[in-house]
Order: structure tokens, then C-alpha cells, then sequence
């Protein structure tokens, strides 16, 4: 365990000494949907955000710290589990940290005609964001998926105070919904896998949401080095032939993907920050 830590400290630092580089070899590609990428990431790193922006942040916010004061006790019955989490423990140790909701903020603000689908709503912390991203603009919408119905419950109150005609929250476990989906005509141009650790159902996710894309298309992954399996998981997908460009953000893993690639796959390695 000492070796490894050791290990990932020593890969962050040397991709932090070759971020310079690495910024103006993503700048000179000059790739769809890279570039706003990089400037999400800058605007994030270098929190340069306008008041306005700020604003929004403190507001979305708000609603995580009434979430961690939240006793109540959450079943996940549904899935399976024989456990109950208070809906406090469950945002602590589940729910997207600021910078990264920020990142995401960003980056969906700044594509145009967004139609995001998030695998993994939970308390509703990163939606509260996506939300906010796209509440002003004109044809853009939000499709989120959760299967406890208690934590459905409590982020559809939330999104309701936000916009209730930018989202649809769709309820219920997977292996149910996710069939549904597939069949609907509904398209997306940006995905966010949330919520799984492991490699066979996040495989299963990115590979049948293929028929579900608008090309090109940005597909973010959480926690790509959660453990083995998801680093394992995440260099599959890089390979993946429809996978134009990746990022690699260490928590975070973004994917461009694009129809009849005729040009050599680029990768990148970013560091906004260790949680």
C-alpha cells in the first residue's frame, strides 16, 4: 500500500512538471469539444470564474451543506444491499467534490446544444450543477438515471427548484431502465458514467450508449482509478476505435469519440487535483 502511494504521488508529479507542455500539445490539436475541455480545466485550476458563476457555485452548494446536516436514513434494499446510510454519510462519501462539479459546470456550459445523460443520479450533487448549466439555453436537457427511489425522491425535489422542464429523472434500478432507454429516440452528446467501480457494467454502459450518441461525443468516467479493475476498465476504453482523444484528469477520465477516425488517437495526462 506504501509503494503504491508512493507510486501514484511520483505519476502525479511528473504530469504536473509536464503540464505546460501537455497544455500547448492540446491547444496546437485544436480538436472538436478538446478545446473545451482544456478551458474547463483551466477556468477550474486557475478559478477563474465570473461573479455570476460564483454565485451559482455558492447557491448549488447550499443544497450540499443541507445534505450533510440530513439524518435520515437511506435503504438500498432496492439494489440488493442490506444497508441503510444516512443521507449525511451517503453526500460525504459519495457525492461529487466542488471542483469537480465545477469542472463539469464548465465544461457543459460551454458546448453548445447539450443533451447530457448522467448514469448514477444519487443525491442529486452533480446534477445540481449540470442543471445549472444548462437552465438558459435554449434546446439543451438533462436525463439523469437512479435506482434507490428514496434518493430519487430527494434530487428531483431539488432539480424542481432549479428547472423543472430541463431534465428528466428516470427512476428504478438498471437492468429495467437502462433497456428503455436504449429504445427511446432520445439522443446525447454528453454522457456521464457515475457510481460503478467495476468493469463489466461500465463496459456494458459505454459500449450499448454507442447507438445512443450524437457524434462526436464527450464521455466523462468517475474514479478511473478507483481501483484495478477501473484502471484496467479505463485503458479499454482509450482503445476503444471510436475514441478519437482521452484525457486522463486521474479522478476524472473524458473520452472524444467520433465516427471513421482517419487520424492517430491522441492522449493526455492533467492533474486538477487529488479528491
Amino acid at each position: 500500500m506504501f509503494l503504491s502511494k508512493i507510486k501514484k504521488h511520483l505519476s502525479l508529479l511528473t504530469i504536473r512538471i509536464k503540464e505546460k507542455k501537455t497544455i500547448q500539445n492540446i491547444s496546437n490539436e485544436n480538436g472538436l469539444y478538446l478545446n473545451n475541455i482544456l478551458e474547463a480545466f483551466l477556468k477550474t485550476k486557475k478559478n477563474q470564474f465570473s461573479k455570476n458563476e460564483i454565485l451559482i457555485f455558492e447557491t448549488c452548494e447550499l443544497y450540499r451543506k443541507s445534505l450533510l446536516k440530513n439524518e435520515k436514513m437511506i435503504s438500498y434494499k432496492e439494489l440488493g444491499l442490506e444497508k441503510n446510510l444516512s443521507v449525511k454519510n451517503i453526500c460525504r462519501e459519495a457525492a461529487a467534490s466542488k471542483i469537480w462539479c465545477q469542472f463539469l459546470f464548465s465544461l457543459i456550459q460551454s458546448v453548445k446544444k447539450t443533451q447530457v445523460l448522467e448514469l448514477g443520479t444519487n443525491l442529486g450533487v452533480s446534477g445540481t450543477y449540470i442543471l445549472n448549466a444548462i437552465k438558459d439555453k435554449e434546446d439543451d436537457c438533462f436525463t439523469t438515471m437512479e435506482g434507490v427511489s428514496e434518493l430519487c425522491k430527494m434530487a428531483d425535489k431539488q432539480f424542481k427548484k432549479i428547472n423543472q422542464e430541463k431534465y428528466h429523472l428516470i427512476k428504478g434500478l438498471y437492468t429495467e431502465t437502462f433497456p428503455i432507454l436504449l429504445k427511446q429516440k432520445k439522443k446525447f452528446n454528453i454522457v456521464f458514467i457515475d457510481g460503478d467501480h467495476k468493469k463489466k457494467p461500465t463496459l456494458h454502459y459505454f459500449y450499448n450508449l454507442k447507438q445512443k450518441l450524437i457524434y462526436p461525443t464527450i464521455i466523462i468516467f468517475d474514479d478511473i482509478n478507483w481501483n484495478d479493475e477501473m484502471i484496467e476498465t479505463w485503458d479499454v476504453i482509450k482503445k476503444d476505435p471510436n475514441v478519437i482523444y482521452s484525457v486522463d484528469l486521474f479522478k476524472l477520465g473524458v473520452v472524444i469519440l467520433k465516427k471513421n477516425i482517419v487520424k492517430q488517437k491522441k492522449h493526455y495526462n492533467l492533474h486538477l487535483t487529488y479528491s
